[in-house]
């Protein structure tokens, strides 16, 4: 990934505040946190509001083609399970960004990871 470009301080924060102004998302009170990314050329960032619920965002490097996103693909296949993901709110192609629902900062190992045998037994009854 060294050919990526890379988005940082200013820029981002330009396309994050555009994104939110012309989606209508979060108004100007909002929030915006950085989250722990994974290893991609993405970066994500929770946008709390208020009086409403939060959003994460997920800035891309450049700009996108929502529809070949292999993340829009296997979330609409998911769907159509149904499988639970993540909602998407909305893009901007242009920008590079998707608006996503934010399911919170537990993973499931953490969940397993705390769980009683009792527990991981229910989930796993659930799963399958």
């Amino acid at each position: 990934m060294a050919n990526q470009p890379t988005i940082e301080g200013a820029e981002l924060r330009d396309r994050i505040d555009q994104y939110l102004r012309e989606s209508g998302l979060a108004g100007s009170g909002a929030r915006v946190v950085p989250l722990t990314g994974d290893a991609s050329d993405r970066r994500y960032f929770r946008i709390l509001t208020p009086d409403g619920p939060s959003v994460v965002l997920a800035l891309h490097a450049g700009p996108i083609e929502f529809a070949t996103l292999p993340f829009a693909n296997v979330a609409d296949l998911l769907q159509r399970v149904p499988l639970p993901v993540p909602a998407v709110l909305g893009h901007s192609d242009a920008l590079g960004i998707l608006a996503l629902q934010d399911l919170g900062d537990v993973t499931l190992q953490a969940h397993l990871g705390a769980a009683t045998p009792a527990e991981h037994a229910a989930l796993y009854r659930r799963a399958v």
